[in-house]
């Protein structure tokens, strides 16, 4: 069983359109972005609609926006400011050592991973959608005191709230909150414009980190996973219509970054593929330094393909991104029906070696703050 797609799921609850769908993929080719912000930016679907066929998605139990919105601040406190940022997720109840958090990418096993190892407690990931995460996380977790009986802080209530108000998180947080649960706007009677005469823009390949001792300065200052994979796939996009990483944990293949074709951020990371299932990973998991050429028909494959989108690719260049001798992620190239064979794969082969070396030292980083923290709470007892 392969990875079931965002759009195909709201077409089967009837929440949107052929067209509708159409519409909002094309901006996230343009624009890119989330499909499903892409949808609610746009009216055609509203945030519980969103928020239902993404639990459908991912098979985890959605987060309330109310829960979000009155979440104790001692609980959203567990997980750092920062943590909570990097990778858009917010705790909001706790019951004994159970936490509650919600996510934007709530099958990440890493960042479960991390959350757990900071917290202590044993993390239970829930699917949130993009704009209720992001109102959440506008909530200080102090509120100032307000004795003189003034306004709330925040701009001045008007009569209409413009959706580019709330995008951009001008408004208090009350404000929106109330506006994730508005409902979507009546679809128009004529069909909605897919632009079929404008050619695509923003799928012009990444100028690039140029040489690999550019990329390898860029890594060197890294403080976080997700910006190693920025600039992975800016350093990688010239050399393939379609560039991917994908992460290894737990004995499971992960959708971590993806940049062109036609994929779609959340079918690509709802990607769950155990290494039971014959794929073109298994042999690199298992020492293989490089894979050129045809993928397969394998089961595992399929999923891949599902993650990925259209176009269904020929083949693909993968390589494995190794720390201390064990494979952690991959890097993938293709040219959806054309062949990607001519990528430098000597290249290809010397990226993957430095972001091994990058996420190494990721790994001693997190070690080291983790001990830091554990000697505090020694000292403080």
């Amino acid at each position: 069983m392969g990875v079931t797609r965002l759009g195909e799921i709201l077409i089967t609850k009837g929440a949107v359109s052929p067209d509708g769908l159409r519409s909002a993929l094309e901006a996230c080719r343009r624009h890119g972005g989330r499909l499903g912000t892409w949808l609610v930016r746009l009216g055609l679907i509203n945030e519980a609609a969103l928020l239902s066929a993404l639990a459908e998605q991912t098979g985890c139990p959605p987060a309330p926006t109310l829960d979000l919105a009155t979440a104790p601040a001692e609980v959203r406190g567990l997980i750092p400011g920062a943590v909570a940022k990097r990778s858009m997720m917010v705790a909001f109840a706790r019951q004994g050592r159970n936490l509650s958090v919600a996510m934007l990418h709530p099958n990440d096993l890493v960042a479960i991973d991390e959350v757990a190892s900071i917290t202590g407690l044993v993390v239970r990931p829930h699917v949130a959608t993009e704009a209720a995460l992001a109102a959440a996380m506008a909530i200080p977790l102090t509120q100032p005191g307000n004795e003189a009986g003034g306004p709330p802080p925040g701009p001045p209530k008007a009569t209409v709230r413009e959706w580019r108000q709330f995008w951009r998180l001008e408004s208090n947080p009350q404000e929106l909150f109330r506006a994730l649960n508005t409902p979507a706007l009546t679809p128009l009677a004529s069909s909605a414009a897919t632009f079929p005469q404008l050619v695509p823009t923003g799928l012009e390949p990444a100028a690039g980190y140029g040489t690999l001792e550019d990329l390898s300065e860029s890594l060197a200052a890294v403080r976080q996973r997700d910006q190693v994979a920025a600039l992975l796939l800016d350093h990688l996009a010239p050399l393939a219509s379609r560039v991917a990483l994908f992460s290894l944990h737990q004995g499971k293949i992960m959708g971590w970054a993806v940049r062109g074709g036609d994929s779609v951020d959340e079918d690509f990371h709802t990607l769950m593929l155990p290494l039971d299932r014959p794929s073109v990973f298994l042999n690199l998991v298992r020492g293989v330094d490089l894979h050129v050429g045809p993928l397969g028909g394998g089961e595992g494959n399929q999923v891949l393909y599902d993650a990925l989108g259209p176009p269904v690719p020929a083949d693909a260049v993968v390589a494995p991104v190794r720390v201390r001798g064990k494979p952690v992620a991959f890097i993938w190239l293709d040219n959806g029906e054309q062949s990607a064979a001519s990528a430098p794969v000597d290249a290809v082969q010397q990226v993957a070696r430095t972001a091994g070396l990058a996420l190494e030292i990721l790994v001693l980083q997190q070690k080291i703050r983790t001990a830091g923290r554990l000697t505090d709470a020694v000292i403080a007892d």
